[in-house]
């Protein structure tokens, strides 16, 4: 007997939007698409509803939802702050959409190193005032070749840093909290645990932040780490901001104990406009956009669309989130 599922797509206000969506998912017949345009909607169809696929959750949400509930897929990687207790201890299993922004935070990356070793905010200044300072500025060109990434957290988007970097001429650190084989030997250079970050921090020239928050990792970047950094380095944190402790953060940053930062994430979104960071000439600072490209609900649903033919067969879904170690 064919089970049929009421599957609510809470991705867009906008009706035209959602019905191109569902383009793939309308062909089965075990699925009843319903177009969660708003919240208020959303409380009135919970109760009946299968499956959820959602940008966001909470605890008053949630409440609405009944046992008939058996899985929300996220729109995004991070979704610590839809992981509450509620949802944790019922038996709704959790997916999220790691990996499709693989390909554009990578990019984000590499365009933050470039922005800092080829003096692009210098090349600004000289667009702004029109003063023709062309050595001052090139001697302190640098390039990426030969250069030491260190990349905390290799999972898809750490491994797409890599690949990049490599491309570059770059060498590759990397921590990873299991110690799998890698696919590809050649994207990195040394894989170490996460209990050797110390090697990491004094020995890349640029370290990028793309683990995910927990527990474990929230505050994990402060004054002791950030004092074993090259002065000559760079941090860049696409991750998210409690990651690191911002006030050793700017503290390090006045002080020019190392070189710069590029944050697209921060402690608290959005970052207040009297913020200190606003005062300081040797960061890179955006609002966080590093994962973002076209058609992005496009790949959410189509993520869930693999997923839930993965469902109906029995098998084990990707990106399910363990919810002991909420990711």
């Amino acid at each position: 007997m064919m089970i049929n599922y009421n599957i609510g797509i809470q991705l867009t206000k906008n009706s035209e939007k959602y019905l191109r969506l569902i383009s793939d998912l309308k062909t089965k017949k075990n699925v009843n698409c319903i177009h969660i345009s708003n919240d208020e909607i959303l409380k009135e169809n919970f109760s009946s509803l299968d499956i959820l696929v959602t940008h966001k959750m909470n605890d008053d949400l949630f409440s609405y939802a009944s046992d008939k509930l058996k899985w929300i897929h996220f729109g995004s990687a991070g979704i610590e702050s839809s992981l509450f207790p509620a949802l944790i201890k019922s038996k709704t299993i959790i997916t999220n959409s790691s990996g499709i922004h693989s390909d554009s935070v990578s990019e984000f990356v590499v365009g933050t190193m470039l922005y800092f070793t080829k003096q692009f905010q210098e090349c600004n200044k000289f667009y702004i005032n029109r003063e023709w300072l062309q050595w001052d500025i090139a001697r302190k060109m640098q390039n990426l070749k030969d250069k030491t990434v260190g990349i905390i957290g290799y999972g898809s988007i750490g491994k797409a840093i890599g690949i990049r970097a490599k491309a570059f001429g770059m060498k590759i650190i990397a921590t990873r909290r299991l110690q799998k084989k890698i696919e590809n030997k050649k994207t990195v250079d040394h894989l170490i645990p996460l209990s050797e970050l110390e090697f990491l921090l004094k020995e890349s020239d640029f370290i990028v932040v793309s683990c995910p928050l927990t527990p474990l990792t929230k505050g994990m970047i402060g004054k002791k780490e950030l004092s074993k950094m090259k002065k000559t380095s760079y941090l860049i944190n696409i991750a998210r901001g409690p990651i690191i402790n911002e006030n050793d953060l700017i503290e390090i940053l006045k002080n020019k104990k190392i070189s710069g930062a590029a944050l697209d994430v921060f402690d608290k979104e959005p970052l207040s406009n009297q913020s200190q960071f606003f005062e300081l000439d040797n960061v890179l600072l955006s609002p966080h956009i590093s994962g973002n490209f076209p058609n992005y609900n496009k790949m959410v649903i189509n993520l869930f669309n693999n997923n839930f033919d993965r469902f109906i067969l029995g098998k084990a879904l990707k990106n399910r989130v363990c919810k002991k170690r909420l990711y």
